[in-house]
């Protein structure tokens, strides 16, 4: 524990921007959805030499205001405007994929770099776009894209190491019967947006880390079929919890809210996905597992800005700051402390290569 209060004071230094930077990311306050701090992706056999990228376009499929992955990027680009001069706009989708080649299109015609958000969303277009302006990079993020092109580029997220140490942390939970709203029944529940290796690669690992705890933890997993249908989340949810979960990992978009409601109706427990998921249920909130978009995106803008290499594919988790736990400071005062201990030994373990924690996606 006293390793873990040594690295909460360091963090408090950039806590301005704080969601997990470079160390051990069980971070405990702050913004988390800005951080930049922490190291920068170098590869080691660039593929290709960036120009000198000045502009910048995101390209999402929904809309800005999702406290999610649009905001994110939004904060990266208004980041990288601050430190690199550059200049950016975000063509926003609003969910309807009728606009998506038109904008996409726009962003090849005027912008040096564009980041494709999320990039599946928008690959049916890639392959033409990309060889009508070869002098743009295209950024495909969160996955690896399946159109190989010179100016094509590929940000994935090791999801599976900040999953694998949720899973610790909710395993050792499951039956602290102490703690308000835990049972004794040694029964977890996931909810996931669609059925993709992104969404198993929480599922597999997050499973893996909390049957690391007790090997007959039983990880009860539900489907919701869409990114964006909160009341299929709560129904799935209340479901899991009728049948015994005290605690249901989310990786469902804005179908995770629904996810949230539910725990906070019942009294009982979720851990949010992609960012910190406190301010919609503070009590029922059991830490967040971050996907730091923000840094990531800033990291490739960064990269691209100065003129510097970078490899086609770009696979990064907790020793970068892509991703990692977060708990609201509220919340992580009522966790027990061999909970942190062991959710930060866990971290120590994955970054030094003694744990392995699956990865649904390779």
């Amino acid at each position: 524990m006293k390793k873990f209060i040594a690295i909460i004071m360091a963090l408090s230094l950039v806590l301005a921007l704080t969601a997990c930077g470079g160390g051990s990311s069980v971070t405990p306050a702050g913004n988390p959805a800005g951080d930049t701090s922490g190291p920068v992706a170098s590869p080691t056999e660039p593929a290709v030499v960036s120009g000198n990228v000045k502009n910048v376009a995101m390209v999402c499929s929904g809309s800005l205001g999702d406290n999610g992955i649009f905001d994110m990027g939004a904060e990266a680009l208004r980041q990288a405007e601050a430190d690199f001069g550059i200049e950016y706009e975000v063509l926003e989708g609003k969910n309807d994929p009728s606009l998506y080649y038109d904008l996409l299109l726009k962003g090849a015609q005027g912008f040096g770099m564009v980041i494709v958000n999320p990039g599946y969303q928008f690959e049916s277009y890639l392959e033409e776009i990309a060889d009508e302006y070869p002098d743009t990079y295209f950024f495909y993020p969160d996955g690896i894209c399946p159109v190989e092109k010179d100016n094509i580029y590929s940000i994935s997220y090791r999801e599976h190491e900040g999953s694998y140490v949720a899973g610790v942390m909710a395993g050792m939970m499951t039956t602290r019967v102490g703690f308000p709203g835990i049972n004794d029944q040694k029964t977890l529940g996931f909810v996931g947006a669609v059925d993709t290796p992104t969404i198993q690669n929480f599922l597999k690992a997050f499973e893996q880390g909390a049957k690391s705890v007790d090997a007959d933890i039983e990880v009860k997993s539900l489907i919701v079929g869409d990114h964006n249908d909160p009341a299929k989340g709560k129904e799935l949810a209340l479901t899991l919890f009728d049948q015994g979960c005290d605690i249901v990992y989310q990786a469902a978009s804005g179908s995770g809210n629904g996810v949230t409601e539910a725990a906070r109706e019942r009294g009982l427990y979720t851990i949010g996905c992609d960012t910190d998921k406190s301010p919609l249920a503070p009590d029922n909130v059991m830490g967040s597992m971050l996907k730091n978009v923000t840094k990531s995106f800033y990291d490739a803008i960064g990269i691209f800005a100065k003129g510097g290499t970078m490899e086609k594919v770009q696979y990064e988790g907790l020793a970068m700051g892509w991703t990692g736990m977060y708990f609201a400071p509220d919340f992580q005062a009522k966790m027990p402390e061999d909970v942190l201990d062991a959710m930060t030994q866990a971290e120590e373990g994955i970054m030094s290569g003694a744990i392995a924690p699956i990865d649904a996606k390779s």
